[in-house]
């Protein structure tokens, strides 16, 4: 893999107390994985705000729905301010996985200021700058600007949502935790067409993996 491999743009709006999202966030990763494995490409993705219910209660809810140790639905503002820090470092992909993971694997309530800090620290983000980030001003209008812009302009009302493109090539978009098989295809299709915009004319066969539900310690737009 070189620096001029081509660079497949995914753009996902999601929200934490989305189970789905987490569900869509393993199997867009593993199909990442398998094309890096089949195909040169990059991959540059990136999270946005898409919160399901703003008014939500401030401290997250009891919750007790099972799904491996879920126990909060969590009010998710601060977790999509960590996102966006993130993505200042290059980890916002890296940071939406360890927040899912926390929240549907550990039963973490990632609504609380101390467990943003402890998943700050984990993904490497000066200490200073995170705690000063969470809940200022700056970080409270960038998710909303996202946030209305999800919901307005881009016309989305269902999350995960996922926007695939590589440079000229016409966007996919997916919507909903679709399958591995269906993120490889789209993958697949914008890199044949930039290929083709650009003279290569290239495309790729390859298999589909599975998702997998373990701690996101690699992910993999940050290889």
């Amino acid at each position: 893999m070189t620096s001029h491999d081509p660079v497949v743009r995914v753009d996902v709006w999601s929200d934490v107390a989305c189970p789905w999202c987490w569900v869509g966030w393993n199997r867009l990763n593993t199909a990442m994985q398998d094309l890096k494995e089949q195909a040169p490409a990059r991959f540059d993705v990136l999270w946005h705000a898409f919160l399901l219910d703003p008014a939500f209660t401030k401290g997250g809810k009891w919750d007790g729905a099972p799904f491996a140790n879920w126990r909060w639905r969590p009010n998710t503002q601060g977790a999509h301010e960590l996102i966006a820090l993130a993505g200042r470092h290059g980890c916002n992909h890296k940071a939406a996985g360890l927040l899912f993971w926390q929240t549907y694997e550990q039963g973490a309530n990632v609504s609380g200021r101390p467990q943003l800090l402890e998943a700050a620290a984990q993904l490497g983000l000066p200490t200073g700058e995170a705690d000063a980030w969470l809940g200022s001003r700056e970080a409270q209008q960038a998710v909303a600007e996202e946030d209305q812009n999800a919901k307005g302009s881009r016309g989305i009302h269902s999350v995960p949502a996922f926007l695939i493109s590589c440079g000229r090539g016409k966007p996919v978009q997916l919507v909903g935790a679709e399958s591995v098989k269906a993120f490889e295809v789209a993958f697949r299709k914008t890199l044949h067409e930039a290929w083709v915009s650009t003279g290569a004319g290239s495309k790729t066969d390859g298999k589909a993996g599975g998702a997998a539900a373990e701690q996101p310690a690699e992910a993999a737009a940050e290889e």
